[in-house]
């Protein structure tokens, strides 16, 4: 297995940053790991979302408003962090790691059952809305 490249550097550090990186998550984006490759990928989605906004030549045909479908991908988002979290948090329990590591590890299941109670609010809130 290659060897994980860190670009934290460029990660926002924000919430207020999130239009920074839109395309592509981190949780992929740490598996490619040539130099300047995930800093490429992330200007491609920077692209790719500016276009996308600037100029369509028509919005989407969503079924909903755009705030029930904005956060129905948030819910979506967050499904897939947990996930994503629960995945670490159960490396604990099949490999080796070192005891700051199983910390983190811990951590990390832990804080997929708190994403997931998040996600379950807003898919809860969504059912009750018309």
């Amino acid at each position: 297995m290659p060897e994980l490249v860190s670009e934290s550097s460029s990660l926002p550090t924000s919430p207020d940053d999130w239009e920074k990186l839109p395309a592509f998550r981190q949780t992929f984006l740490m598996y490619v790991t040539p130099p300047g490759y995930a800093a490429a990928l992330q200007g491609v989605g920077e692209m790719l979302y500016s276009l996308m906004l600037e100029t369509p030549a028509e919005w989407p045909g969503w079924t909903e408003s755009a705030t029930k479908t904005e956060m129905r991908a948030a819910a979506a988002d967050l499904r897939h962090l947990q996930g994503f979290l629960a995945s670490v948090g159960r490396e604990r329990k099949v490999s080796s790691l070192d005891p700051e590591d199983a910390y983190l590890s811990n951590i990390a299941a832990k804080l997929a059952r708190q994403i997931g109670h998040a996600a379950a609010g807003i898919e809860k809130e969504l059912e009750g809305v018309r």
